[in-house]
């Protein structure tokens, strides 16, 4: 019998050429056959006697010469050489009998075969599983891969191509514009323990909701709103969120007729790009002023009643506000809000929307960008509270160099376990230079980014370790535990670029 692959070698029995067996298993007794062998009569021994053969040597049998049969059992007549009466069986209807190690399944296939089938698809199942697993758990940003990155690949911070498309050097009609905006800008004053302070809004919508910054309506007794036309409504507050400085109250009466604003898309802004603010400055209502947006995703960093900072990535302006324009819109050519009127800076060591140490707009003002105040206000109409995330690191502004090129970014101190950030492969020491392809050059930079992150949203950060650029995938899918107290918006003259923690972990 031939040997298959994996078992033991068998003893084979002496096969001639047709390849019969040459020992073939004792058939019934010829005598039996015929009568059971009468006495006296002639009895044909078996097995017969061979006949002589040849000296010569057979190729595969050794020297040639007497062939002597071993000694076997007899086996049913299923296997026998020889048919009832002693016809031979033709060979090809020859089944020999199953050897030791010959295992077999009652349909004749062999269990050997038959198991590597069974371990191959097995091997095939698991693997499977596994690649499926694996996809699963970097689709769910549980564990990423980092990709090769660039510098260059980082976009500079002049912007898109702007909100209103301009034709050759058409100036845009602000007069136009003030007079279709107008309405939908509202004055603000509140009344406080130990005086009062004056700010700006807009109407969100037609059921009176009005958008404001936080610091505006911080500690109020009472609430007042009055509208272009001098109609005068008492407010009450709806939700604030210290953390972007945004607010939302709500007139009481509201009339019927109010005219909400309209907001462009701030991704779409462009450095030189021609804006109007409109605001109560000073407490001088209606006060519209021009100018340019003069650079965007500025990190301006201010501190709160509490002294802990807010952060935020602004639109820098040229157009003059001062305090009183808290919370006031700052429109493009198209009468669409691109931002809301947060601060500005100051030669002075500290300025806010109310007092007598302030000065003066200097040209360098800030907004924050309309996309961001949307998703605040929703989210505070919606659940009364705005919801932020956390990636899960301390950092400090810090600089690396990968190739030729050196950047400034925000350096990784320490990576808390189980968060967003140590799922996505943050390491101490790494500097992140990019927050989904924008250029990041400090740690307030990179917290202004992770502000307008949402719950869930996936975010690429690119990043310089041992002087190769990567890129991460990071998943926001951690809330942000901390609560801060209302906002008092104040700039600080002193700026302080040490450690920060930016991200709730101390």
């Amino acid at each position: 019998m031939a040997q298959r692959e994996g078992e033991e070698p068998q003893n084979e029995e002496p096969r001639s050429d047709s390849g019969m067996n040459l020992n073939p298993p004792v058939p019934n007794s010829p005598g039996s056959q015929q009568g059971g062998g009468e006495e006296g009569s002639e009895t044909s021994s078996y097995p017969p006697t061979p006949s002589p053969r040849p000296q010569s040597p057979r190729y595969g049998y050794g020297q040639g010469g007497q062939y002597s049969y071993p000694s076997y059992s007899q086996q049913g007549s299923q296997n026998s050489c020889y048919e009832e009466g002693g016809s031979p069986i033709p060979p090809s209807s020859f089944t020999p009998s199953p050897q030791p190690g010959d295992h077999k399944d009652k349909s004749g296939a062999s269990v050997v075969n038959k198991g590597w089938f069974i371990a191959i698809i097995t091997a095939v199942i698991t693997a499977i599983i596994v690649l499926l697993v694996g996809w699963g758990l970097i689709r769910g940003g549980v564990i990423t891969i980092p990709e090769q990155s660039s510098v260059s690949s980082l976009q500079s911070s002049s912007g898109a191509e702007g909100t209103v498309k301009v034709t050759g050097q058409e100036a845009p009609d602000w007069k136009a514009v003030n007079k279709k905006v107008a309405s939908s800008v509202v004055a603000i004053t509140v009344q406080l323990s130990n005086g009062i302070a004056k700010g700006s809004g807009i109407i969100y919508n037609k059921s009176g909701d009005i958008v404001t910054n936080d610091h505006v309506i911080e500690d109020a007794q009472s609430i007042e709103v009055t509208l272009n036309n001098g109609n005068m409504y008492s407010a009450k507050v709806l939700g604030t969120d210290p953390t972007t400085d945004l607010a939302v109250i709500q007139l009481q009466n509201a009339p019927s007729d109010l005219q909400p604003v309209t907001f462009a898309n701030s991704d779409d802004l462009a450095v030189g790009e021609r804006v109007m603010s409109i605001g109560n400055p000073l407490g001088y209502e209606n006060t519209a002023t021009t100018g340019i947006v003069s650079a965007l995703n500025r990190p301006v960093e201010v501190s709160d009643a509490t002294e802990s900072n807010i952060v935020t990535n602004a639109i820098q302006i040229s157009a003059a506000i001062n305090p009183g324009n808290s919370g006031g819109p700052t429109f493009d050519a198209a009468g669409d809000v691109i931002g809301i009127n947060s601060s500005i800076a100051t030669l002075s060591s500290s300025s806010s929307s109310s007092g007598d140490s302030q000065s003066g707009s200097i040209g360098i003002g800030f907004a924050i960008p309309s996309n961001l105040v949307q998703q605040i206000a929703n989210e505070i109409l919606k659940d009364g509270h705005a919801t932020h995330v956390e990636i899960g690191i301390t950092v400090s502004t810090g600089t690396a160099t990968a190739g030729n090129v050196t950047r400034a970014g925000a350096k990784v101190v320490s990576v808390q376990p189980n968060t967003p950030g140590s799922r996505a492969g943050l390491k101490a020491g790494d500097v992140i230079i990019g927050y989904n392809g924008q250029s990041v050059g400090s740690m307030y930079s990179l917290l202004g980014y992770v502000r307008t992150a949402t719950l869930g949203q996936v975010v690429k950060l690119t990043v310089i370790r041992d002087g190769k650029v990567i890129s991460l995938s990071c998943t926001m899918n951690k809330v942000e535990q901390i609560t801060t107290n209302s906002a008092s918006q104040q700039q600080k003259g002193n700026q302080d670029y040490g450690l920060l923690d930016p991200f709730g972990l101390f």
